[in-house]
């Protein structure tokens, strides 16, 4: 059997499998439908990220005090993450979405397309010549536009990792 000191994993882990497993409760109540694939994909409320690092926060805490140094280093290692999902991850996630519109602008537009150049010229439209689409308009993959967090999903995410820790002690 594990000793008190070899479980401190336990109440991080199902802290973020919890915050995963509710996600799709999350999605269930704001839109009416399951999407249980949100269980395998970051961003989107609670944040496991955020509830991962608070309940280890929370768990060092409880086991060694206010006043260990690995408490202080887990807090700013929390921080970080927390600042990333909110920051970071959620800027990425509108820029993705900003070149998934972009691309699909482009794919559909007659000008990047080798339709017939005789119908086209017809409507008044004049194509740029090209033999086939770019590579990147073709084989560019639909970018994750949900990797990050509002504040509200740290947040959620936060009070996740809280419980989890209460509740298993």
């Amino acid at each position: 059997m594990l000793d008190h000191a070899h479980t401190i994993w336990v109440s991080p882990l199902l802290a973020m499998i919890s915050a995963q497993v509710l996600k799709p409760v999350f999605i269930m109540l704001q839109l009416r439908r399951w999407d249980w694939q949100k269980m395998r994909k970051s961003g989107g409320m609670p944040s496991s990220h955020s509830a991962l690092v608070v309940a280890l926060v929370a768990e060092l805490w409880l086991r060694y005090g206010g006043n260990d140094p690995i408490l202080g280093v887990a807090i700013l290692v929390a921080f970080i993450v927390m600042y990333d999902a909110a920051g970071v991850r959620w800027q990425t996630g509108r820029q993705a979405a900003v070149l998934n519109r972009l691309l699909n602008d482009l794919k559909t537009n007659h000008h990047v397309t080798t339709p017939s150049v005789h119908s086209l010229e017809a409507d008044g439209i004049h194509p740029i010549p090209v033999a086939k689409s770019p590579w990147w308009l073709v084989d560019w993959p639909v970018l994750d536009e949900h990797v990050g967090h509002k504040p509200t999903e740290v947040a959620g995410g936060v009070l996740v990792g809280l419980l989890v820790v209460w509740i298993l002690h």
